[in-house]
């Protein structure tokens, strides 16, 4: 395993890192702030970043990037597939159409019968019976059953260049109030 880490090579800093990129005064090789002319720059490319732009640090206290304002050209979003959320969604049946042409058919043999008693029991028998069938061994939605939904994930998130660790994307509103 420390190997693996051993031949990562880690990325080398851009351009003089003791003058300021926006006006060549001379700043401090671990600076990321020029305080002649008060420019905010990328710590590793070097380039100038404005409040609109994409702001990140680095995280992870051990790095040397830790606090280190970074851009999101060099540091791009990471995309990461989630494992899905899966859930179970009651779905409703037919069972009102299905009452209706049990009735019916009620009607029609008590008509033929003359017999209510004759004609509630076969229709609740059909009803049960063969609506039990119908949504069993036919797979048919009579009474309603649930159906398994999976929701697919994605999360994005940004990763420090150099230790790739979390990088905290800084907010916009928090760097105005500082004066940035």
């Amino acid at each position: 395993m420390s190997d693996e880490l051993e031949t990562v090579q880690k990325p080398q800093r851009r351009g003089d890192v003791g003058k300021c990129p926006a006006c060549g005064s001379s700043v401090d090789p671990e600076a990321y702030h020029c305080p002649t002319c008060q420019t905010d720059f990328c710590f590793h490319c070097r380039a100038r970043l404005l409040p609109a732009d994409v702001q990140l640090e680095c995280v992870s206290q051990p790095c040397s990037y830790y606090g280190k304002l970074i851009c999101s050209i060099c540091d791009g979003k990471v995309e990461q597939e989630e494992p899905p959320i899966l859930y179970n969604e009651p779905q409703d049946g037919y069972w009102p159409a299905w009452l209706a042409l049990v009735l019916f058919l009620a009607g029609i043999i008590w008509y033929l019968s003359s017999s209510f008693l004759a004609a509630a029991i076969i229709s609740v028998t059909v009803y049960f019976g063969a609506g039990y069938y119908l949504q069993k061994q036919l797979d048919w939605n009579l009474f309603g059953k649930e159906r398994s939904v999976e929701q697919h994930r994605r999360t994005s998130f940004y990763r420090c260049i150099h230790c790739q660790g979390r990088a905290k994307e800084l907010r916009k509103e928090s760097l105005i109030q500082r004066g940035f």
